[in-house]
């Protein structure tokens, strides 16, 4: 499914929005997500890539980065199925020592085997936490919130920003996540009528994202009539955008090409922010997939031309360092991504398949211990769900430093003693605790 918009004439996007029915949201949108004053210039490749440029007056908002410091790595359990059981718990056991764990789950059932799939390791499981919010899937990074740090002292919304892209599909429990998501968290809720998975959209924390061409498709535009001369294709690729430029407050987007045989067409499959200067690429041996080989070239080679704010706050600008992982060959349209990694705090989890090489995983560990000296890589076994399309960071959602976490949050070992054990669940007085405690920026496990 995607958006069809019929436009009669070219240069605001508002009239798509109209005709959608989207005019209320308009009111937010209107406001400090759009400004006409704000000009975007773009080039578009042979290929379909694009580099967006764009003027802004302020860098506040600002789309976090995930490898910045976060307080809570969350996960829903969704439509978890029992025999995935083993990747929810070997993320719990991982992350332990590294940040807080947050699952989602939907009512008193899905907790209560959740908390028995745990228990089953025997582990203590300390930075565990279980929040009742209904999801329909597992594919958090696509349908959950996505945070934006406002310049503000902190108010009644703090310095959090969530904007909602609408998820299409037929999934309406994960389309209204991130707005039941800010108001237990109290963060502004920004709705954009426009449609992106989090799985696309990839951001160095200032200025700069990434995204694929499917973009284009999930957001299609035509015209209802044109004229000579009229390039329908681009003004409708301009359309788009400039909506998720300023959407996102974007200096820079590069819109990279998708894998093909990819199912999720994500930028996440073959690409990670290391650092504001620094990503991450797969590289294909071209004897095994020569098509896909060549699409990571190419998107390699449009990366190097992007320049970046050096990090040394001078204001040189200099290019985007592009460091490149070896991934194995697809099997059919079943990818192992080692991009597709949960990198927080000091922790790398890399998703790896069973039938792989050990050889090649060792090879992608100490790549990432290369870059990331600092960090503890550890591997995730995925095997079960190597047919869904999906890895570790679609199964995941950071939540940044800066941003709040939802009020109402059951530690694990009560939710143990509550469900399992002979102790009732402790007093409130503790759990209130818990939750100021989570809410609290300087707060770690």
């Amino acid at each position: 499914m995607r958006f069809r918009i019929l436009l009669d004439r070219v240069g605001y996007c508002l009239g798509a929005f109209v005709l959608l029915g989207l005019s209320p949201l308009l009111s937010v949108w209107d406001g400090q997500h759009l400004n006409a004053q704000e000009p975007i210039s773009f080039t578009i490749d042979n290929n379909g890539g694009v580099h967006a440029t764009r003027s802004r007056k302020s860098p506040w908002p600002r789309l976090a980065a995930e490898f910045e410091s976060s307080t809570s790595l969350v996960l829903s359990v969704g439509d978890w199925q029992p025999h995935h059981r083993l990747i929810l718990q070997q993320i719990a056991s991982k992350t332990r020592g590294h940040l807080s764990l947050v699952i989602l789950c939907g009512d008193s059932i899905q907790m209560k085997e959740t908390t028995r799939w745990l228990a089953e390791t025997g582990e203590a499981f300390s930075h565990v936490y279980l929040g009742s919010m209904p999801t329909d899937t597992i594919w958090l990074r696509d349908f959950g919130p996505i945070f934006m740090q406002t310049a503000e002292q902190p108010n009644d919304f703090g310095q959090t920003e969530v904007l909602d892209f609408y998820y299409v599909g037929v999934r309406p429990k994960d389309d209204r996540l991130p707005a039941i998501w800010t108001r237990q968290t109290r963060a502004r809720h920004v709705p954009v009528p426009w449609t992106l998975q989090g799985g696309n959209l990839m951001s160095n924390g200032d200025g700069l994202a990434l995204t694929t061409t499917r973009i284009f498709e999930d957001n299609h535009i035509e015209f209802e009539r044109s004229w000579p001369g009229q390039d329908a294709q681009r003004e409708a690729k301009a359309i788009v955008i400039e909506a998720f430029a300023q959407a996102c407050n974007l200096a820079q987007l590069i819109v990279l090409e998708p894998l093909q045989f990819e199912e999720t067409r994500h930028v996440d499959m073959f690409a990670s922010f290391l650092s504001p200067t620094d990503v991450l690429v797969a590289q294909l041996d071209p004897l095994h997939d020569p098509v896909n080989a060549a699409i990571l070239e190419r998107n390699v080679e449009r990366l190097r031309r992007v320049k970046v704010p050096s990090t040394n706050r001078s204001d040189k600008e200099v290019p985007l360092t592009v460091h490149r992982i070896a991934i194995p060959p697809r099997e059919d349209t079943s990818w192992s991504a080692y991009t597709n990694a949960i990198i927080t705090n000091d922790l790398v989890l890399m998703p790896v398949f069973a039938d792989e090489s050990p050889t090649m995983i060792d090879r992608a560990v100490s790549t990432y211990q290369k870059l990331l000296p600092g960090h503890t890589i550890k591997t995730v076994d995925m095997t079960t769900m190597k047919q869904l399309q999906g890895e570790l960071h679609c199964l995941s959602m950071h939540v940044p430093d800066f941003a709040p976490m939802p009020r109402l949050l059951y530690h694990y070992d009560d939710a143990y003693a509550y469900y399992f054990g002979d102790q009732p669940i402790r007093d409130a007085e503790r759990q209130l605790k818990v939750i100021e405690s989570l809410s609290d920026p300087e707060w770690m496990p």
